[in-house]
């Protein structure tokens, strides 16, 4: 008893324990019985002493959390026991593709492309959603951005609705079409395969109708487009928004003088692509829209050797769009 009270003297008179720390070490020494010897306490210096309580408090801490993980672990194993299905892997699987066939979304109708020959830019999305295969009008869905955009961005002269997709081409000297033709609810519904497939005909597009410009409304469409170039995936120091390099143009034909159709790339104007601030997303467009503004101020001149205009200024479009 004498040395039990020794300790907790010597342990309140260390200025640098705290008083925390003493509670604990009373309260975990009191648990060794008949091991009291083993803290030195035969030495009178409250140095020796505090080190040495200090020692065996962090070998009981030690303890006690080797315990705390012991049950953990345990626990764990019986968790997986009740879990466990026959035939099944240990490691758990990755969930399964949201992939719907085309079977699935028979009923609904494609929506018709609006382009028109020598358009400043043909816009690309990814494909029909189900409110836009209802209505028969591209981006027809509520929460769609992309006619705010248009008008804001400066494309459109007033906001157009999705029933007056038709004029595009004529008014505005635009046109939009698909990356995949076929309807479904959402992106995940589609293959990565369908995607790439359908690069070829955007190709044949350009070279048909010749646009200056095409863009693509998505990153998982100029993912796409790599994709179908390349062979490869693109890698993320490659992706940008914006203007891309030249030498990824669309449609080149160069039998027939055309160089192409350059590659603007904005943000998806779903309204579940929320990654990026509306201002960013909207910057997108103004840049875009001064682009093709400039390009109509020039054919209206007359200037429409302007066609090949100034990679310079479109390069600095590009700076100034890159994400």
């Amino acid at each position: 008893m004498s040395s039990k009270r020794t300790l907790r003297s010597a342990s309140r008179s260390n200025s640098e324990t705290p008083a925390t720390g003493n509670a604990v070490v009373e309260e975990k020494t009191t648990t060794f019985k008949g091991s009291i010897d083993k803290f030195g306490l035969e030495t009178s210096e409250s140095s020796k002493i505090s080190s040495t309580v200090v020692e065996e408090t962090e070998k009981i801490k030690g303890t006690t959390e080797t315990k705390d993980d012991k049950k953990v672990t345990a626990k764990r194993k019986i968790t997986d026991v009740l879990s466990y299905k026959p035939g099944a892997s240990p490691v758990p699987k990755k969930k399964s593709s949201s992939y719907a066939p085309p079977s699935k979304y028979a009923h609904l109708k494609e929506v018709p492309d609006q382009l028109g020959d020598g358009m400043y830019c043909m816009f690309i999305g990814l494909n029909p959603g189900i409110a836009t295969s209802q209505a028969g009008h591209c981006y027809a869905n509520p929460s769609n951005f992309f006619w705010r955009m248009m008008h804001q961005g400066g494309l459109t002269s007033r906001l157009c609705k999705p029933q007056e997709d038709e004029i595009l081409p004529s008014e505005f000297g635009l046109g939009t079409t698909n990356i995949v033709s076929r309807p479904t609810a959402n992106q995940a519904e589609l293959s990565l395969d369908e995607m790439d497939d359908g690069v070829a005909l955007l190709e044949q597009k350009c070279r048909t109708y010749k646009p200056e410009s095409v863009c693509l409304v998505g990153k998982a469409i100029w993912e796409s487009v790599f994709r179908a170039k390349h062979g490869r995936k693109m890698t993320k120091t490659e992706f940008k928004f914006g203007w891309q390099n030249e030498k990824e143009n669309m449609g080149v034909d160069k039998k027939n003088g055309y160089p192409g159709a350059r590659i603007y790339v904005v943000v998806s104007t779903s309204g579940l692509a929320a990654t990026y601030p509306m201002e960013y997303k909207l910057k997108l467009w103004k840049d875009l829209g001064k682009w093709v503004n400039e390009r109509r101020a020039d054919k209206e001149e007359g200037g429409d050797s302007a066609k090949t205009k100034t990679e310079g200024e479109a390069s600095t479009a590009a700076g100034s769009a890159d994400d």
